[in-house]
């Protein structure tokens, strides 16, 4: 059996149809939550019943701004700054871009964003999506 490593790059971040600009890092983790049951018929030996999942995207990068070219197909920094201090919901497509892979979708709140910078290095921004409950799907493009 072959085995295809991914590359970092090759995990990107869109923000409805947009890619956001300026991506260094990206991640995307998943919990199941459960609950403890006992039941007569498991004879006392507790079970574990699947409840629900959170998830949450993390994401990192230089701010660079859009140009005029690339105004329709990227956001930048600054519009995640902005949807962040609004509490706005933004859906999101988080994989590989290419035919026939496999994605994350799904909707979520930023619930932390943060930009450093110096006087000698391109700024920096970094945040996290707190994913609705309900809302993630695993499609293939």
């Amino acid at each position: 059996m072959a085995t295809t490593r991914i590359k970092g790059y090759m995990l990107t971040l869109k923000w409805g149809g947009k890619i956001i600009k300026g991506l260094e890092t990206t991640g995307f983790k998943v919990k199941p939550n459960y609950e403890e049951i006992l039941l007569k018929e498991h004879a006392g030996n507790p079970a574990q019943e699947y409840l629900d999942t959170d998830a949450d995207l993390t994401f990192s990068g230089k701010a660079y701004e859009r140009d005029g070219t690339e105004s329709s197909t990227h956001e930048d920094f600054e519009t995640l700054r902005q949807a962040a201090s609004v509490g706005a919901e933004v859906v999101f497509i988080y994989g590989r871009f290419t035919t026939g892979k496999k994605r994350v979708t799904g909707t979520g709140k930023i619930t932390d964003y943060s930009e450093e910078g110096n006087s000698k290095d391109t700024a920096t921004f970094s945040g996290s999506i707190k994913v609705k409950k309900g809302t993630v799907t695993f499609p293939t493009s």
